[in-house]
């Protein structure tokens, strides 16, 4: 390989994302979503499909709704559960093996981006650009670094965006990309593939009308649907579809409009966009002729359908709308490749600003009073103006205080063989990493064969979806006695809500300096003997 190619720009930058993404991976366990993926996932090396139940602890935060009868997993798609899996296959369960091939995708993704701007615009500097801002986009990171499926969507994403951009209409393989990656983006997370789905569709057809050839259209349509086929009929979609509610549509709409200009594209560069694009909305005159802009319309209309698709869910979630960042990024890299064309200290200014801070994010929305804080977070999170690369940096290389860390040492080492743990956020952790049984959290009713050994009351009370306390939190104050039958032991720990949650709300980098809450485990008292 010659020494230029070798120190190629691209190759630089994708060796920095490789240690952002690889670098500590496993230095905190997984968190309580991440370890429903991998115990779906060590069941799967157990019994060859997603069983809820191994024999000893039922997986389940949805209160029983997510199985049938045998325990089989029905309540969301198996591709991230089966690519876990194979993680463990190769690197045994740990918590690196379980995270490692989502990392390598997340690195996949900056690379698809870099190529899906350089091939088919011919535009390195933004290539580079877009690839270098989704490199250094810490909530991508964290998300990335995830046992979960959020990467996998990305990924799945672009290679579909690619594919539409390779002659499609025409080209066999191209279309095989375009058909088998909207098909496992449904197998992925199937809220992601009807959020992307139709906006993508309905955006191509009106942007790119001469590109859609009703034959090949049409077969990739059933090739698709013969695809997906089997997962509507497996999972519980009509089930989740019931917990629909159309009071909180505009609360959604508004939580996705933060969340889209707090962390991916900024307020001022939207409203850039829309002056720009102002005559698009009511006429076709108003499309941009040149190749680049119109992509980053297309793109554009894109995220703003998928806001409106999930404003229909019943809950509105970031990790939603992860798969979007490589798409922001794309963006943000054309807009500041342009403004640094037309002004370098422009440029220059706009480039440190999205690639080291937050504050064009966050500012403007405090200048504007729409800022959705949450008011338990402190200074050193993204949800205040920081520099995000260096609160990253400051996690990988310190030992955070991980809230799950704590609890799976202390019953590691304290518990013994036959204990019976209750807890009311977290067993899925515990479930993972230590061999006790592990009841509560959010599984719902709870009937243990004797009262629980150790009972861990976590200070953030949980509610279930009918905004019920949970069973969990029930059964303790009205089966159990703490202040008679336990010994209450204080640690000098934070009882931290989540632990390593990658959702940029409630992500924590450094260590609160005055903890809200310390961790407090019971412990049954051994019955005295009776003495005559």
């Amino acid at each position: 390989m010659r020494v230029d190619r070798l120190f190629s720009p691209i190759l630089i930058l994708l060796a920095l994302a490789a240690f952002l993404l690889l670098y500590g991976l496993d230095n905190r366990p997984f968190w309580q979503d991440e370890a429903e993926t991998a115990g779906l996932a060590k069941n799967v090396l157990k019994y060859g499909v997603p069983r809820a139940y191994d024999g000893l602890n039922i997986i389940s935060q949805e209160q029983g709704r997510e199985y049938d009868a045998d325990f089989l997993w029905r309540w969301s798609p198996w591709l991230q559960i089966c690519v876990a899996a194979a993680g463990f296959s190769l690197g045994g369960l740990t918590t690196l093996a379980g995270r490692l091939p989502f990392a390598l995708m997340g690195l996949a993704c900056i690379f698809m981006v870099y190529r899906l701007v350089r091939h088919n615009f011919n535009d390195r500097a933004w290539a580079l650009w877009a690839a270098t801002l989704l490199t250094c986009s810490v909530p991508f990171l964290l998300f990335a670094r995830q046992c979960r499926y959020y990467s996998l969507g990305a990924l799945l994403t672009l290679m579909s965006l690619y594919a539409f951009k390779e002659d499609w209409q025409k080209r066999f393989m191209p279309a095989v990309l375009l058909c088998l990656s909207i098909g496992f983006l449904f197998y992925t997370n199937y809220l992601l593939f009807f959020s992307f789905v139709m906006p993508a569709l309905l955006a191509g057809i009106w942007l790119y009308p001469q590109e859609f050839p009703l034959k090949r259209t049409t077969i990739i349509t059933l090739a698709t649907f013969i695809i997906i086929v089997p997962g509507l009929l497996l999972f519980r979609i009509q089930e989740q579809s019931h917990i629909m509610n159309l009071v909180v549509i505009p609360n959604n709409l508004e939580n996705y409009f933060r969340d889209l200009v707090q962390f991916m594209l900024p307020l001022p560069i939207a409203l850039y966009l829309l002056w720009r694009w102002r005559r698009v909305l009511w006429t076709r005159t108003g499309i941009p002729g040149e190749s680049g802009e119109k992509f980053i319309l297309f793109l554009g209309l894109i995220i703003a359908g998928n806001i409106i698709v999930l404003s229909l869910a019943p809950q509105s979630e970031h990790r939603y709308l992860v798969h979007l960042y490589p798409l922001c990024a794309i963006i943000l890299g054309w807009v500041t490749l342009r403004a640094w064309r037309f002004d370098k200290i422009t440029g220059v200014l706009l480039a440190f600003l999205l690639l080291f801070t937050n504050w064009l994010y966050l500012v403007p929305m405090e200048w504007l009073q729409i800022i959705n804080r949450p008011n338990h977070t402190n200074r050193q999170m993204l949800t205040y103006p920081n520099l995000p690369l260096k609160l990253f940096l400051t996690e990988l290389f310190s030992s955070y205080p991980d809230v799950n860390r704590n609890f799976i040492r202390f019953f590691q080492t304290q518990a013994r063989p036959g204990d019976i743990i209750l807890t009311t956020y977290g067993d899925l952790p515990l479930q993972f990493y230590t061999p006790f049984q592990v009841l509560g959290g959010l599984q719902g009713n709870i009937s243990p064969s004797r009262p629980p050994d150790w009972v861990v009351s976590r200070y953030e009370m949980r509610y279930n979806r009918d905004y019920q306390l949970q069973d969990s939190e029930k059964f303790i104050r009205e089966k159990l006695s703490l202040a008679t039958d336990y010994q209450a032991i204080v640690f000098p720990w934070e009882d931290e809500p989540f632990g390593n949650r990658a959702d940029p709300y409630y992500h924590r980098f450094v260590p609160a300096a005055s903890p809200l809450a310390q961790i407090v485990i019971y412990k049954k008292l051994t019955p005295r003997p009776n003495v005559p």
